[in-house]
């Protein structure tokens, strides 16, 4: 026959560290019962929160890209005035989202084309507060130029040296290193111009138009400092 289950007493448990742990988490449960369901309730409440945002934010990713997409394909039939209004709108729209730098990249080189530098310049700067990857490189040379346009020179050699570092690949920053170049030359600082000229010139085959492009330097920079001698 089997004996009767002894109970354990409160006593008891004191004397078993794992029983007295069970006893306290059970005791504790029962004095914050409301409390803990409620902490639960928020939790899921904030789960279905995170899920609605999640679902949000990718309805308003694919919404941007698509409105970029119809102010490109205005671009390319050669309705630009369409294409401005639509990259315009998508910034003020879906503001620091991927599409809108994209579009603030876009309104910069557009505004550049039409010479209006100083609202390319605006763009650019806005661009750059948070750049995408592929136009990084190129909104920092856009800017090289727009300020050696308004004959800002001292900033210049900077932007290009960002833009070579984050240039895509090797042939994109040999490119960049040989607008520096030019630009050593303009301010007389030849010396770096012909460090830069040399390493490309050496680097590349003489069918490549990156050597064409230093031995052209390299050429001028012979001219320019005969004439001064």
């Amino acid at each position: 026959m089997l004996k009767a289950r002894k109970k354990i007493t409160k006593k008891e448990i004191k004397h078993d560290p794992f029983l007295e742990s069970i006893y306290k988490a059970k005791e504790y449960f029962e004095e914050n019962k409301q409390l803990i369901t409620r902490i639960g309730v928020g939790i899921v409440a904030v789960v279905v929160i995170v899920l609605i945002l999640n679902k949000n934010s990718k309805a308003e990713k694919e919404a941007s890209e698509a409105a970029l997409g119809k102010a490109f394909v205005n671009l390319s039939i050669g309705d630009r005035d369409n294409g401005l209004l639509q990259l315009e709108l998508l910034v003020d729209d879906y503001s620091g989202s991927e599409a809108a730098q994209r579009s603030l990249f876009m309104l910069a080189r557009l505004y550049y084309e039409q010479k209006d530098y100083l609202t390319a310049e605006s763009n650019l700067q806005d661009f750059l507060d948070d750049p995408t990857e592929e136009f990084h490189a190129g909104a920092l040379m856009m800017m090289a130029d727009i300020e050696k346009i308004n004959g800002y020179t001292e900033s210049i050699a900077d932007h290009i040296k960002q833009a070579i570092q984050y240039a895509l690949n090797e042939p994109e920053k040999d490119k960049y290193s040989m607008v520096l170049a030019e630009h050593y030359i303009n301010i007389r600082n030849y010396k770096d111009a012909l460090e830069l000229a040399e390493s490309i010139h050496e680097k590349y085959d003489k069918r490549s138009d990156l050597h064409s492009r230093a031995q052209e330097i390299l050429g001028r920079l012979h001219t320019v400092v005969s004439d001064e001698q």
